[in-house]
């Protein structure tokens, strides 16, 4: 039996997995089309963030019932100094993001030692807002441009070697 894990290509983060018997490797386009929603309710009603499809990937993994669970939690990695095949491996917890003056800041909880892949969707009424970034070596946060109203918006935050985030995120 085969997981595909499907995951966020920039940073490694796992969005969803399926399980198949005796299937090939399919395209992340065959398995969700040309996005993946994902929704999340807000106090003001439900909201869905479309992920691309062409932000995704799919790997195929060892069977990890977590993974199915708690998507969000694990990621595709390529461990140091073994094999060169990725892995699907739990990830480190990251704190939940805010919005401040400049946009969506993204917290953590130590400082990086090398460059981080960001990537974010936010909600703005019916429309779904990507935004990119990278924590820089040395730093411990990226407050990622964005212009949102006053109010509840879904956001989905990945970080390369981070958990996924999916949250309410008020704006003041």
């Amino acid at each position: 039996m085969s997981v595909f894990a499907v995951y966020e290509s920039s940073t490694g983060t796992v969005v969803g997995a399926v399980k198949a018997i005796g299937t090939p490797v399919p395209t992340a386009d065959a398995l969700v089309g040309d996005a993946l929603p994902v929704r999340l309710s807000l106090g003001t009603g439900p909201a869905t963030l479309s992920l691309p499809g062409r932000e995704l990937a799919v790997h195929e993994a060892d069977d990890q019932p977590e993974v199915f669970v708690e998507p969000l939690a694990y990621g595709v990695t390529r461990p140091a100094g073994q094999s060169p095949k990725p892995a699907l491996a739990k990830l480190a917890e990251l704190p939940a993001p805010t919005f401040d003056n400049a946009g969506l800041l993204v917290a953590l909880q130590e400082k990086t030692s090398q460059d981080t892949t960001v990537f974010a969707l936010v909600s703005e009424g019916q429309e779904t807002l990507p935004v990119h970034g990278v924590v820089k070596a040395g730093e411990d946060h990226l407050s990622l441009p964005v212009t949102v109203s006053a109010g509840a918006h879904a956001v989905l935050l990945l970080v390369a070697g981070r958990a996924g985030r999916l949250d309410e995120v008020e704006k003041p």
